[in-house]
């Protein structure tokens, strides 16, 4: 590759644009290119005579191509003058289009690593020698991400969020559920904040003639077990099936379960049994290998696997055998359980657990006939997958990696921007 070529490639400019270009570097390695382009016919903005060339003037640019150093373009703008008005105007800049210092191929590289949610807007400032507030800039600028229409079946869910400059700890997503699409993201999940949110919705895309609005595209709505969700559908889209997040209904119940193996271990004078209890909570996880080959124990004395582990256990506590079976039996019909065998199988689940008279399960079979009807809702099929929020869950996951790398966020629009632009593969940048 010629000289020429290898400079018109890392300017992104073609070799016939180029008329000369001399480049020099400094003691820390960042390279300087001054730059001159052939002229071309450039006609008056006013009067669109043809102008005649009037001198130029020298733009200094920032340019990114060269990550692993400084690269500095010294473009020699040329200047026209129009014979038959006077003014003058310049040629056009294939670098960049405003005042602006950075050229297009910086912004390009920037906003591409912006994408990553990984990446900071620190660490790509020092990866393209700008500023951290240049960097910022740059993405405010070219990334604005409009709401979403909103789907058939509506994911709703909150994510801790404290550095906001709202007074808020958690922000609301909402996901399309057939797509795994982020519809949106606002500021707070409180209830004031949504009614705020989806009046404005109605009362912007009301049709006056038919009544209806885009809320009367809601046909479902997937939610954790918070009663302000469950409170904004029934206002907002009383036609739409509530279904509470199975995900969650079974977080509740581990979280039961967990709680009486804890009550034993604390109040049991037995060591040996409190030892077994924290130890090998583990085998009491759902679909957990329990025949491993036989280990030697030394609080035990002898040969043991984990099933021997835990039928110690089940003999001292029949009460956590109880328990772990009910368990079991709940993540069964929550997995096996068809929507039209899923009222009498949830009728027939909250006796079993009222029955059980663990103080623990109280709690659970509270929920399950406080959320009985948006529960059976859940089991509810589409294109053959369960209506839930684990795909959202996945999401979640990736903001708790963003707002780790960028060690919070504290303008929300901003982080709202760059969330929805992390996370949905299809939203990119305008320059």
């Amino acid at each position: 590759m010629s000289y020429e070529n290898f400079i018109t490639k890392i300017l992104n400019i073609k070799p016939s644009e180029l008329l000369s270009v001399m480049s020099s570097s400094k003691k820390d390695g960042s390279i300087i290119l001054k730059v001159r382009l052939k002229p071309k016919e450039c006609y008056c903005p006013i009067c669109n005579i043809l102008g005649k060339t009037h001198g130029y003037y020298q733009r200094k640019l920032t340019h990114s191509t060269l990550v692993n150093r400084q690269c500095i373009i010294i473009y020699e703008q040329r200047r026209y003058k129009c014979p038959e008005c006077g003014s003058t105007f310049s040629e056009r800049n294939p670098f960049i289009d405003t005042s602006e210092r950075v050229t297009y191929e910086t912004k390009i590289n920037v906003l591409k690593d912006l994408k990553q949610p990984e990446n900071t807007y620190t660490s790509i400032a020092q990866k393209y020698n700008l500023s951290t507030t240049k960097v910022t800039r740059i993405f405010d600028k070219h990334v604005t991400i409009k709401r979403k229409p909103l789907p058939v079946v509506l994911s709703i869910d909150e994510h801790y969020f404290p550095s906001s400059d709202y007074e808020t700890k958690y922000c609301c997503l909402f996901m399309n559920f057939q797509t795994g699409v982020i519809i949106d993201i606002i500021y707070d999940r409180k209830k004031n904040c949504l009614i705020d949110y989806f009046s404005s919705i109605k009362n912007e895309t009301l049709d006056m003639r038919t009544l209806k609005s885009e809320l009367d595209n809601f046909k479902y709505i997937s939610i954790d077990m918070y009663d302000t969700y469950r409170d904004i559908a029934n206002i907002f889209f009383p036609k739409a099936k509530v279904c509470a997040d199975s995900f969650h209904v079974l977080k509740h119940l581990t979280d039961d379960f967990r709680k009486l193996r804890l009550r034993l271990a604390r109040n049991t004078e037995d060591q040996t049994l409190k030892y077994l209890l924290v130890k090998f909570r583990s085998i009491f996880d759902h679909n957990k290998n329990i025949d491993n080959e036989a280990r030697y124990n030394k609080r035990l004395n002898r040969y043991v696997n984990l099933r021997d582990i835990r039928d110690i256990v089940f003999n001292a506590f029949e009460e956590l055998r109880a328990a772990y079976e009910l368990k079991e039996y709940y993540i069964r019909l929550n997995a096996e359980t068809k929507l039209e065998e899923a009222p009498r199988v949830i009728d027939e689940a909250i006796e079993y657990f009222e029955s059980s008279g663990i103080e623990e399960y109280e709690e659970f079979y509270k929920m399950l006939t406080n959320w009985r009807e948006e529960i059976i809702n859940s089991f509810t099929l589409i294109n053959g997958k369960r209506i839930n929020n684990s795909y959202m869950e996945s999401k979640n996951r990736v903001l708790s990696r963003l707002i780790f790398n960028d060690n919070g966020f504290k303008n929300f629009e901003r982080a709202r921007n760059r969330m929805l632009y992390c996370l949905n593969p299809d939203d990119t940048f305008r320059l």
